[in-house]
C-alpha cells in the first residue's frame, strides 16, 4: 500500500502514512460512543424515605438494594452513611415524577 499524499510504501496495519502524516485507507477509525447518565437527583417515585439511594442507583445503573445495603453499612459503621445521607436529601434536587418510568406496574 502506498501514501496517496507523498507516494512512501506502507504496511496494510499502518493508518497514517510517517511522513506526511496522511491518513490512509477507506475507514475511519471507530469513536467510542457516549450516552449521557440520566441526572443525579433524588428519585421520588421509588423512593423510601426522601429517595436519595433511589437516585443513586438510577443515577449510575445499579440496582437500588445494594446502595441501600451500602448506606445501612455506613449508618453501622460510625454513622457515615446517616450523614451522607442527610448531605444527600439536602443537596440532591427533586426528580419530577414524569422523568422516571415506575419500576413496578400498578397491577
Amino acid at each position: 500500500m502506498f501514501c496517496t499524499k507523498c507516494g512512501v510504501e506502507m504496511t496494510d496495519q499502518d493508518r497514517f502514512c510517517a511522513r506526511c502524516g496522511q491518513q490512509v485507507g477507506g475507514t475511519q477509525p471507530s469513536q467510542a460512543s457516549f450516552t449521557p447518565r440520566e441526572p443525579l437527583a433524588r428519585d421520588v417515585a421509588n423512593k423510601k424515605i426522601a429517595g436519595v439511594c433511589a437516585g443513586i442507583a438510577h443515577h449510575f445503573g445499579w440496582d437500588v438494594t445494594i446502595i441501600r445495603v451500602l448506606f445501612l453499612a455506613g449508618i453501622l459503621a460510625h454513622g457515615f452513611g446517616l450523614l451522607a445521607y442527610i448531605i444527600g436529601w439536602i443537596a440532591m434536587p427533586a426528580s419530577a415524577p414524569s422523568m422516571r418510568a415506575p419500576s413496578q406496574s400498578a397491577a
